[in-house]
């Protein structure tokens, strides 16, 4: 009889301390002033999912939104966005519109062009996946046509394009591109994405078409003629 109360209180203690760190869990977070609620509570879309944006750490909303007094369920411009633009991506990530090739969206301060700002079921916070995500701008014939006069990107009418990320090869886009802005011309990475294993590529532009150096193959040239 003594071992069960044992048991059971061991366990109940057990219990306890579960409910305890599940209520700290649920403490965390920007409270609304008006009703003393955590924001989390009702926008709990927010904060849950695969990938959740770093700005929402601990379910903090104040890094982009303002705290304003008043009751924002009937007035919804209160604790809106600080800024509208990309002006508050900026406040935490660096702004790459000084670089020598630029994304157009970057120009265009359109950053939720690609990214959810809040939370997504993919890599990089993007609204769908990479492949998706690049194609929704760009014609996929990019890299399906073998031969092409539609892209600065062929040798004659050989589409390089499709020589690298086609059926055979399908090299990811983001392993020789940066989705954002790059050093070098047409987003081209100077470093591919894989650590130590990443391929190094050098690119240089000629009139009548361009020159790359990279680590998975000697130095080539191609001219669109």
């Amino acid at each position: 009889m003594k071992k069960m109360v044992t048991v059971l209180t061991l366990a109940l203690l057990v219990g306890l301390n579960f409910y305890s760190n599940v209520s700290a869990a649920e403490s965390k977070g920007t409270v609304d002033s008006k009703s003393g609620k955590l924001c989390a509570k009702c926008h709990r879309s927010k904060v849950t999912a695969p990938f959740v944006h770093g700005g929402l750490a601990g379910k903090e909303c104040t890094p982009c939104h303002a705290t304003t007094e008043g009751n924002h369920q009937s007035d919804t411009s209160l604790y809106g966005v600080k800024d509208k633009s990309s002006k508050v991506c900026y406040e935490c990530h660096d702004n790459q519109s000084s670089q020598k090739s630029v994304h157009p969206p970057i120009m265009e301060n359109d950053c939720l062009g690609c990214h959810a700002p809040h939370v997504s079921n993919f890599k990089f916070q993007l609204g769908v996946p990479v492949e998706q995500t690049c194609f929704g701008c760009h014609e996929k014939s990019l890299v399906t046509d073998k031969e092409t006069t539609k892209n600065g990107f062929r040798d004659g009418v050989s589409n390089l394009h499709y020589l690298h990320a086609g059926e055979k090869n399908a090299i990811p886009c983001l392993s020789c591109h940066d989705a954002h802005a790059s050093t070098q011309l047409h987003l081209i990475r100077p470093k591919g994405m894989n650590g130590k294993e990443a391929v190094t590529m050098t690119y240089t532009t000629t009139d009548k078409g361009g020159n790359c150096t990279v680590s998975c193959h000697d130095a080539l040239g191609y001219e669109r003629k």
